[in-house]
């Protein structure tokens, strides 16, 4: 199947998934300066006081419905949140599908993916009361596997800071995990190298792969 071009006539719904608040801001930010224009759905009170853009809307449900009749989406999922569960609830007739961008830092991810540690309990207390937190009974390294093997495009939050021997074993075990995925670095700041995000999303091998089988 050949890849659907992200334009004006084909809107992009684009779920952003991850663990930290902070790295899915700053890539949110630099696909809202790529794409000029959309509503953003967030599932973090915090998220919407951080972001400048005036379309932007908190999600109290256990995921986002989409308004009829809106250009381009960007739903910044809530931290704990199931990314293919999102999808499909924001999967509707005449739109493409959704795409996943998943946002991990990659200062601590692989220590993060050994570890067996359980979330703060603190953590887990306030995920139970929030139907948003979908993954809040899981381990930290299992939230990260779901991100990981649903996503479209994996990027790498904090790679400059990184060492460079572990940011390649990182790549290279991020594409054994999801070898459909795009990898692009991204440094704290939120800029990119190696090709815009949406660019990258509009090449993702995602399309015709439905929600349920994502993750």
């Amino acid at each position: 199947m050949g890849k659907r071009k992200l334009d004006s006539k084909h809107p992009i719904t684009c779920i952003v998934s991850g663990l930290y608040a902070g790295g899915k801001l700053a890539v949110a930010r630099a696909l809202l300066k790529e794409l000029r224009s959309a509503t953003v759905l967030v599932g973090d009170p915090a998220a919407k006081r951080a972001l400048s853009t005036k379309e932007v809307i908190e999600y109290n449900g256990e995921t986002p419905k989409l308004p009829h009749g809106l250009g381009n989406v960007v739903v910044l999922a809530h931290d704990l949140a199931q990314p293919s569960r999102i999808a499909a609830a924001t999967t509707s007739g005449g739109r493409a599908a959704p795409k996943l961008l998943c946002v991990i830092d990659a200062r601590s991810f692989l220590d993060e993916w050994e570890s067996v540690d359980a979330l703060p309990e603190k953590v887990r207390e306030a995920g139970k009361k929030d139907l948003r937190a979908h993954l809040s009974e899981k381990k930290p390294c299992e939230i990260l596997a779901e991100c990981v093997e649903s996503a479209d495009v994996i990027a790498l939050s904090h790679s400059e800071a990184a060492d460079a021997d572990e940011l390649e074993m990182l790549e290279a075990m991020l594409r054994a995990l999801n070898p459909s995925a795009a990898v692009v670095r991204h440094s704290g700041r939120g800029e990119g190298h190696g090709g815009g995000l949406v660019e990258r999303l509009a090449t993702s091998a995602s399309e015709g792969r439905a929600p349920a089988e994502r993750g």
